[in-house]
């Protein structure tokens, strides 16, 4: 193990993952400090360069990143580069795996100074930390990009679609509103016309509609566990 801290932490999760040869797994919880690495500069430096060498990239994101437009945005064009993302509700570290053999994770998670991280190579540390990542990566709800699966679901309205496909993973329908740039009641009102048209008498009715349908990714993975407010 080594233990790293300010930018020397930093250099060495760009470098890990600049070195990464098939795949990359990440936990991303919000931070109520600013990030010293953020999604955008991280998005910046190494995901296009690792999707173009074919290193997959998985992440499971708090679901709160996506009330915020600019972030659920890259989110979005991540998943439509060909990562796969999960929301969940909560996540217990920000913790990054590369290739299964070196991982990085905060030696103090509520530090709010410069970072101090712990770098763990091959250990039995590193099986417990990959089976934390999958086991959070395989039950949350997984993200899609905006217009994804346009022929399956080329009977519902893109932005409808989007409505949906937010509501799947558990956001409220002011953050939908939020996010779409629209008024909470026309979400409301989207969201009962969807539900007028496939007779379906509530929203876990209209979930299961949308999940056999073709309407949302992954749906055969979680056919009947559609969240709705």
């Amino acid at each position: 193990m080594e233990v790293l801290s300010g930018p020397a932490a930093i250099r060495r999760l760009l470098s890990m993952q600049r070195q990464a040869r098939s795949e990359v797994c990440t936990l991303v919880p919000t931070r109520r400090v600013p990030a010293v690495l953020s999604f955008e500069d991280n998005h910046q430096e190494v995901d296009a360069e690792m999707t173009r060498r074919g290193v997959s990239v998985r992440s499971v994101v708090e679901r709160e990143w996506l009330e915020h437009p600019r972030t659920a945005a890259l989110l979005s064009s991540c998943v439509a580069q060909g990562q796969h993302i999960s929301v969940t509700d909560k996540l217990p570290i920000k913790l990054a795996i590369v290739d299964r053999r070196i991982a990085l994770l905060p030696l103090d998670p509520e530090r709010e100074t410069e970072p101090v991280a712990l770098v763990v190579h091959r250990t039995g540390l590193i099986t417990a930390l990959v089976s934390l990542f999958e086991e959070h990566f395989g039950k949350d709800w997984r993200l899609s990009a905006s217009g994804a699966q346009e022929e399956r679901g080329a009977r519902i309205a893109a932005v409808d679609r989007q409505i949906v496909a937010l509501l799947h993973v558990g956001l409220t329908d002011a953050a939908i509103a939020r996010q779409l740039g629209m008024g909470h009641r026309t979400v409301q009102r989207r969201l009962h016309a969807l539900m007028d048209e496939v007779g379906a008498a509530t929203r876990f009715q209209l979930g299961w509609y949308a999940a056999r349908a073709g309407w949302l990714p992954d749906a055969a993975d979680n056919p009947a566990a559609f969240h709705g407010t």
